[in-house]
């Protein structure tokens, strides 16, 4: 039977079942919009079982908001592209600095207005591209977020801050020159927040490549800036997520539950003829004329024909009567029974559809290691502390780069042309024309001038000089003139005796101060991981959060120093993680009881699934463990069965579902009966064991 009513119900929807067979109305297209910082970006999507999918975009840098318009109509056309679909609706998602209140400032509103107007749209909403993102982060990971998102854009950068799903707000500032400090400016501007999450999540405010920014940020000297409790994690998300994320945000408000697909549905073709589908005729059957039957007449004796007459006519009373009352017991029985399957024998499975409520907590709590239960008055749980050492290595890449080689040497002559011996110390510079500086390899003493029948004659000694920088420019010829400091060329000069040579160069990579450090933020993140898996695999029962483990790095040996010629090197690191272990159970429970008392009378707190979540505040020296712990549960209204059956039994299905639709937080319902029945036909069974009711969360 299972089986079969599974037939039935592929069946009951067959033209959803075979994709060449669906109606084009049956899925809506949507245009969105993103309005970012730098860049618009535009997009279709559509709702279709329960997914939503993202079919194009498009996107173009912009510069003022007279653009707006105007680009606007220019991506809508490159977003649909040769789609055969015209949406008539669109969705909004707008930068935070035009919301006042969680509402859009009145030129902003106008201009969004205008824009509809002008593109023959009806506007659905708009939404924050920050709390979009907040939405679709969570969904997407599965869990409410903490991390701090950065947005990079060529002109601007924007901050916000997640704790536990929980926006604390967003800044944006132009770029200056270092990335990293316009990042620690931003993140200065939340006070408030005492503990930095661990994570900071890149995103593309226009279209460039963001692996030279996260190379560049994986070296920035975080822990001695800013207050995180770690050295922060630090990823990209995906493309185009600002877009996706309003989208998404303005498909929930349509259908609760939707979930994010990439794949797109079944797009509206240009019309094909039959022929193309296979269509072909089929046979006419053939009618085949009948022969009449004759029939002979047998004569007989007058006597006898009337005699048998007479009998068959007695008969055939006698067998009139009781053929007429076995044709009335017949249906009569048969009628009966149909009655009496009609109506014991259906049943009915009926879905009611409730409306839930939800119920937010935030409270922080303290896993405390010198606290043995629960003590829900002052908020603490039972902490373990844990610590464990682990060590290992991670090759990095040199980046910086350095010239080598050796310095020029050659031979000067040293003129005195004063009347008193000089005398050059060991070191003294002597520089050329062309500002090249070299230096005196050994002290020299000069004779004065002196007076022959020639004329003046200057004193003069020979020595060797050495560039002062390496490089083949300092191999100077003969007889290039040199000046000495602290002596005018009037008083002592010098002359390359020869051409001088050995001066070499070359560019070589070798490691910077931002190589190791990157090195050591990629290093310490993965040891952190695996101490946080291995305490974890020990402790089985509890739950060690990564982000709470305390770091001390106990030996760090790099391969190369800085500024050592090397193309890779290496890092050897070990580090003791001390942090505290909780049970889950135990954060679960003492939050729950803290809810419990805000339960609405008609509602009941379904603990199962129930979400909870830590963020971690600080972990002090003692073990305790401080985080912010939130709780999110749906609260389900009760619903009265016993008198729900009693309102419907017997009721067709029409007047059934309009009874339903009159009980308090009762939305909506879905009724099958077994065996199925045609509608006009079909009723509620009159035997409440045979109506059995499910509630179901819209």
């Amino acid at each position: 039977m299972l089986r079969y009513l599974q037939i039935m119900d592929w069946f009951k929807n067959f033209d959803i079942n075979l994709p060449f067979l669906k109606k084009s109305g049956s899925i809506e297209y949507f245009f969105s919009l993103n309005i970012g910082l730098e860049k618009l970006t535009a997009g279709v999507w559509a709702i279709d079982g329960g997914k939503l999918h993202l079919i194009n975009t498009s996107k173009e840098k912009y510069s003022s908001e007279d653009q707006i318009i105007q680009l606007t109509d220019k991506l809508l056309d490159a977003a649909l592209d040769i789609l055969q679909i015209e949406p008539k609706k669109i969705l909004f998602g707008v930068p935070d600095s035009w919301l006042l209140d969680e509402q859009l400032k009145e030129p902003y509103l106008k201009l969004l207005k205008k824009l509809a107007d002008d593109l023959e749209l009806t506007p659905l909403a708009y939404v924050s591209t920050t709390s979009a993102l907040v939405h679709f982060l969570e969904q997407t990971e599965g869990a409410p977020v903490t991390a701090v998102l950065v947005g990079i854009g060529e002109n601007f950068l924007m901050t916000a801050v997640l704790r536990a799903g929980r926006l604390d707000g967003s800044k944006v500032v132009k770029r200056g020159q270092n990335l990293g400090e316009d990042i620690e400016k931003l993140l200065l501007a939340f006070p408030e927040i005492e503990v930095l999450p661990s994570k900071i999540h890149l995103f593309s405010l226009t279209s460039q490549n963001l692996e030279e920014d996260k190379s560049v940020l994986l070296s920035y000297p975080w822990m001695e800036r800013l207050s995180f409790l770690h050295l922060p994690k630090i990823d990209i998300l995906e493309d185009d997520i600002e877009i996706k994320a309003v989208s998404l945000a303005g498909a929930t408000e349509f259908e609760e539950g939707i979930k994010y697909d990439q794949k797109a549905p079944g797009i509206k073709l240009s019309k094909k003829s039959f022929d193309s589908l296979g269509f072909v005729t089929g046979d006419i059957l053939e009618q085949k004329e009948q022969k009449p039957i004759q029939k002979e007449v047998i004569e007989e004796d007058v006597i006898r024909n009337e005699i048998e007459e007479k009998d068959r006519e007695v008969e055939n009373k006698i067998e009139k009567i009781y053929s007429n009352k076995k044709r009335l017991l017949i249906p009569v029985a048969f009628l009966s029974l149909l009655i009496m399957m009609y109506l014991l024998l259906p049943k009915a499975n009926i879905l009611i559809f409730v409306e839930p409520r939800i119920l937010e907590k935030d409270t922080q709590i303290v896993a405390d290691p010198t606290v043995t239960s629960v003590d829900e008055k002052n908020g603490k749980i039972p902490g373990q502390i844990v610590e464990v050492v682990v060590s290992g290595n991670e090759k990095g890449l040199a980046s910086g780069k350095k010239q080598i080689g050796d310095s020029a040497k050659g031979t000067v002559v040293i003129y005195n042309k004063t009347d008193a011996s000089k005398a050059l110390s060991k070191g003294i510079t002597l520089t050329n024309s062309n500002g090249l500086k070299f230096s005196l390899d050994t002290s020299v003493s000069i004779a004065s001038q002196s007076a022959t029948d020639l004329g003046i004659t200057f004193g003069k000694a020979s020595s060797t000089i050495t560039a002062f920088n390496i490089g083949a420019d300092s191999n100077l010829p003969s007889g290039s003139d040199l000046t000495i400091s602290g002596y005018s060329a009037s008083q002592v000069s010098a002359k390359s005796e020869g051409n001088f040579s050995g001066g070499t160069s070359k560019d070589v990579t070798v490691v910077t101060d931002s190589d190791q450090k990157k090195l050591l933020a990629t290093l310490a993140s993965n040891l952190r991981k695996k101490a946080q898996e291995e305490l974890q695999k020990k402790l089985a029962d509890k739950k060690i959060l990564e982000e709470g483990l305390q770091e001390e790095i106990t030996k760090k040996s790099y391969s190369k120093n800085i500024n050592d010629q090397a193309s890779e090197f290496t890092l050897n690191l070990s580090a003791k993680y001390k942090g505290t272990a909780y049970s889950d159970n135990d954060l679960k429970m003492i939050i729950s009881k803290l809810v419990t008392t805000q339960v609405p009378d008609g509602f009941e707190l379904n603990l199962k699934d129930a979400e909870t979540s830590a963020d971690v505040s600080k972990l002090e020296k003692d073990g305790k463990l401080i985080f912010l712990a939130r709780f999110r549960a749906k609260l389900i209204p009760k619903v009265d069965t016993g008198k729900i059956k009693a309102a419907i039994r017997g009721k067709t299905l029409s007047d059934a579902v309009n009874t339903l639709r009159g009980f308090d937080n009762v939305l909506g319902s879905d009724i099958k009966l077994l065996p199925p029945i045609p509608p006009p036909l079909g009723r509620l069974p009159i035997i409440d064991g045979n109506i059995k009711i499910e509630v179901s969360l819209k």
